[in-house]
């Protein structure tokens, strides 16, 4: 028997129930894949309250590492006992899960399951944001609003490692210095001063602007961007922006965003690549996660609503 953690309606952490269930046999093209370690990522609310509508009841998660253990019919990209990982690939709230051989990626040797539980999703939504929505370069000015998220965190750290100039934001003073040894300039977005501040920082404008706040921050962010620059809409964590698409098209604003996957067409072995050396050379710093059991799903996504921890979530099954 395999612990799967379930919805069977849409709503807020109650709703997630601890089930045991068989898993069968995979069918063509699938594995009967044993996860040692689930990534927790902020989409997997959205899945739970129906923001984005799955069939009920239903399996929320998209991300998770662990040890292959069946192959189904016409599978021969792995094998028994492979370490694999995978993202975006939704249903991972569990100990035991189908999923296509497609979606997965091997693990290497000197990474373990719980390392890249903590990094493939939100590493390569970073690595998507300095190379897909927007191609950084060094000397770069950049702005990110909401940097003390879990993506926002290693956009930060991976930037400034480039060579880019990072000033982030928090609206939380307590979060301020979390921050502060990720960025040039730390700045509080709800400070009275804080125009004031990009200002000075920003004489000629920032050359991109990384949003993961959304409505609270967004006038601000497009007030700072220069003109030709380019606004990367990465999250939205205070609802949907305002947007004024006419004066930013007279400015030639450029403004993205969208699945962070239409980047990674064809160009998923280097970014998963690029992701994993990062974190084997330190860039992405102190990126220690929360570890729940399984069955504790609940109490985590509690925990993201109600922000109390700071930093990346794992279940372990």
């Amino acid at each position: 028997m395999s612990t799967t953690i379930r919805f069977h309606q849409y709503g807020g952490p109650e709703v997630l129930v601890v089930e045991e269930e068989r898993v069968g046999a995979p069918q063509a093209g699938q594995v009967r894949l044993r996860q040692e370690a689930v990534g927790v990522n902020f989409i997997d609310t959205i899945f739970r309250k129906g923001v984005f509508p799955m069939s009920l009841p239903g399996v929320t998660g998209v991300e998770g590492a662990g040890v292959v253990e069946e192959l189904g019919p016409g599978v021969e990209s792995v094998q028994v006992g492979d370490r694999v990982a995978y993202f975006l690939s939704p249903g991972s709230y569990a100990g035991v899960r189908l999923i296509n051989a497609a979606d997965l990626i091997a693990v290497p040797d000197d990474l373990t399951a719980l390392q890249v539980a903590t990094i493939l999703t939100k590493g390569l939504t970073a690595w998507a944001a300095l190379n897909g929505f927007y191609n950084l370069q060094s000397g770069d000015r950049v702005l990110i609003q909401g940097a003390s998220s879990n993506v926002g965190l290693l956009v930060a750290r991976w930037a400034r490692a480039k060579g880019a100039f990072v000033i982030g934001t928090t609206g939380s003073p307590d979060k301020l210095e979390l921050i502060s040894g990720s960025v040039d300039h730390a700045l509080l977005s709800n400070d009275s001063g804080f125009q004031r501040q990009l200002s000075e920082l920003l004489p000629t404008g920032a050359d991109v602007v990384y949003e993961f706040v959304g409505r609270v921050t967004f006038a601000t962010s497009a007030a700072s961007v220069k003109d030709g620059g380019t606004i990367v809409t990465v999250g939205a964590a205070s609802g949907s922006p305002e947007v004024d698409q006419a004066e930013l098209a007279k400015r030639n604003v450029h403004l993205v965003g969208g699945p962070m996957a239409q980047h990674l067409q064809g160009r998923l072995g280097a970014a998963v690549a690029d992701v994993f050396q990062a974190f084997r050379e330190g860039t992405f710093g102190e990126y220690t996660p929360s570890t729940y059991p399984l069955e504790a799903a609940a109490l985590a996504h509690s925990e993201i609503a109600s922000r109390r921890k700071i930093g990346p979530m794992v279940l372990l099954p």
